[in-house]
Parts: C-alpha cells; sequence; structure tokens
C-alpha cells in the first residue's frame, strides 16, 4: 500500500512538473536576394526559465566572385544563466565549445573596442512618410496591422498589437544580448512611428534597386514539452574551437 502511495505521489509530481514548465518556442524564416547572391534563413529559439537555445541553419549562395563567400551551416548556440555558460554548436561537424559567459563577453568587448572608431551613427534621420492600416489581417496565423513605410512602399510590416510574450522570455532575451547578436531574431524601433515597443513583428518585407528582404514570424507560442532536438546528441565531440 505504501508503495502504491509513493507511486502515485510521484506520479502527480511528474505530470506536474512536464505542464507547468516555462518553454516557449519562435520559428522563423528569412530569404533575401541582392547582387551579390541569395541569402535563406531558418531558426528555431527555444527560451525555458534560466536557457535559451537557438538552432540556425543558414544557406547563402554567392554570385561572380562571391561565389567564394557562399556557406550552408547548421549551428546551435545554448546560453545557460544558471551556470553561466555559453555552448556553441556545429550540427554538421558533430562538435561543439563550451565557455564561460564571463570569457565570451570578453572577448565581445574586445572586438567592440576594436570597432568602435570604424562605425558611426545618426539618431536624427528624418522619419519617412508612413501609414499604419485601420483593420487587421491574418498574417502567418496572427492578427496584424501593416505598417507602410516611404511613398514606393519599399517597406512593409506587419506586427501584432499587443506583445503576448512572457516575462522570462523578455528577461532572458534581454540577458542574452549581452552576449550574442541575434540577427535572425528580427526587431525594428517602431517607437518613432507611434507604435509600442513591446508589440511583436511577424512579417517584414523590404525591396529596392539593391535586391530583396523577407523576415516570416511562424511559431510564436507556449509549449509543454522540451524538444529532443535541442539537446546535444552523445555522440558530438566537445573541442576547443569550431
Amino acid at each position: 500500500m505504501t508503495s502504491l502511495k509513493v507511486k502515485i505521489l510521484l506520479t502527480i509530481f511528474f505530470t506536474s512538473a512536464v505542464f507547468t514548465q516555462n518553454n516557449f518556442l519562435i520559428e522563423t524564416s528569412v530569404t533575401a536576394s541582392f547582387k551579390m547572391g541569395s541569402m535563406k534563413s531558418e531558426s528555431k529559439i527555444l527560451y525555458t526559465d534560466k536557457v535559451y537555445h537557438s538552432k540556425v541553419k543558414f544557406l547563402f549562395k554567392g554570385k561572380g566572385v562571391a561565389r567564394l563567400m557562399s556557406r550552408d551551416m547548421h549551428n546551435g548556440t545554448i546560453i545557460s544563466l544558471q551556470d553561466s555558460t555559453m555552448k556553441k554548436i556545429d550540427y554538421k561537424k558533430r562538435k561543439f565549445t563550451l565557455k564561460t559567459l564571463a570569457e565570451v563577453l570578453e572577448k565581445k568587448k574586445e572586438n567592440q573596442n576594436s570597432e568602435q572608431n570604424s562605425n558611426s551613427s545618426n539618431d536624427d534621420e528624418e522619419i519617412e512618410k508612413f501609414t499604419i492600416s485601420e483593420f487587421t489581417e491574418d498574417i502567418n496565423g496572427f492578427e496584424t496591422y501593416k505598417l507602410t513605410i516611404g511613398d514606393s512602399n519599399s517597406y512593409q510590416i506587419w506586427f501584432t498589437k499587443i506583445s503576448f510574450e512572457p516575462s522570462f522570455v523578455k528577461k532572458i532575451k534581454e540577458e542574452v544580448n549581452k552576449f550574442e547578436n541575434n540577427w535572425f531574431d528580427f526587431s525594428v524601433d517602431l517607437s518613432k512611428y507611434g507604435i509600442e515597443d513591446n508589440v511583436v513583428i511577424v512579417k517584414f518585407i523590404s525591396r529596392d534597386d539593391n535586391g530583396s528582404f523577407n523576415f516570416d514570424l511562424n511559431t510564436h507560442k507556449k509549449i509543454n514539452a522540451f524538444p529532443d532536438e535541442f539537446k546535444i546528441p552523445e555522440n558530438f565531440k566537445k573541442v576547443r574551437k569550431l
């Protein structure tokens, strides 16, 4: 009888733990074309209470001289705020590295210092003519408004009315941004168009004489289970440098 009670308690505890896990999944895709070639990427990002996971497939096909720059990569990152470590994974090579966040931050500061003199920014840019749709439309399964920028409609952004990201996701994003620049986690400052900062961008299209850029948010939701695909396979080798 005692054994049965223990089994029941363990079952209740396990079931409760599974369904109270904070797992938030974000999936995006990007396509772009320009004079030097074309690019395509797919990303999957998983946020838990203390850990950030990303898996990114990136393909660049160069034209002409840029053919030497062609890349076909499948990489991943695991940033743990629990033990202050970062793992970089190369799924094609079946290898990964492990560094402390202190080491990563120091290296990033060195790179920023070396580039500081070569970069400049202009915060006084004029705001182009823009319009915001009056009614919502369904884009990728999300209820969105459309922001159109410029007379030629070269920039179009679809965004949600409000943010529906859990607070733990926002906190981890702030921390992760200190250690890694996530270009695939697309963001634009919409405040200058009178749009709140906490909205979610679902789709972005940019087209001009130099080429085109398309971003799509495909998944943005809380999930109960932890996907096995974010775990480092046991046969992957730990190395000092990828």
